[in-house]
């Protein structure tokens, strides 16, 4: 009776997109006189070396000309603490803090995100309340229990892995068409926002309870649920 196919899922793409410097949208332009406070030194340093800022004084950066046409920035352990000071390239489409230990992420400044990977990141607070542009969210290894996805209309992918997020509303989701959780404490998942979706994976969680529409118990999402979990028609 059930159309819904249960389909093992082993793979987790873990996307990361190769770093891009094609010339920045005129919605955000950096402005490459602006002077910025970035008060990790690891980050201070990977910015100048990697030729996207200039030290001004102290503590004080300002970006390059190359820093402004940077949209994927990719940051993989660095030993950066915090990326304070992000907000001088307000350009960015992507983000990648992978490997680092940074507890704290503010990224509200980069209007124009669009793809954030957090790989193995202890992240206890994160800030995306203005990025109302992503469609890409991976976070693994995190320490975060709450993730708002209120700001995100236009998410297609979420990724959340051995994170203990306990409950996440999808309501404003309606085109996402992924969704990977493992090792979370979400214990019910109503998805029936999600028309866009294709994909579902979620073992090795404590899930209870799956909300489905009608049109998604007749329709061929690929599923990977535990037998336990109970599926719920409205």
């Amino acid at each position: 009776m059930k159309k819904i196919s249960f389909v093992a899922i082993f793979s987790v793409l873990l996307l990361a997109g190769c770093a891009s410097t094609r010339p920045a949208s005129e919605e955000a332009v950096c402005d490459c006189q602006r002077v910025v406070r970035v008060p990790d030194e690891a980050f201070r340093t990977w910015l100048v070396d990697k030729g996207y800022a200039e030290k001004v004084r102290g503590r004080k950066l300002k970006a390059t000309e190359k820093g402004c046409t940077l949209t994927s920035l990719e940051c993989y352990s660095q030993g950066i603490h915090s990326l304070e000071g992000i907000e001088m390239f307000p350009q960015l489409e992507q983000v990648t803090c992978s490997g680092n230990p940074i507890s704290k992420l503010d990224l509200s400044a980069l209007h124009n995100l669009q793809k954030l990977y957090c790989i193995n990141v202890p992240l206890e607070t994160i800030d995306l309340s203005q990025c109302h542009r992503l469609t890409n969210i991976q976070l693994s290894y995190t320490h975060l229990d709450h993730l708002d996805l209120t700001p995100h209309p236009d998410l297609t992918e979420l990724l959340c892995i051995f994170s203990p997020i306990d409950n996440v509303d999808l309501s404003p989701c309606r085109k996402l068409n992924l969704i990977y959780l493992r090792r979370t404490q979400i214990h019910e998942l109503d998805i029936r926002p999600c028309v866009a979706l294709w994909q579902l994976h979620a073992l090795d969680t404590p899930l209870q309870c799956l909300i489905i529409s009608p049109e998604q118990y007749d329709s061929d999402i690929k599923a990977s649920i535990e037998d336990t979990v109970k599926i719920i028609v409205r």
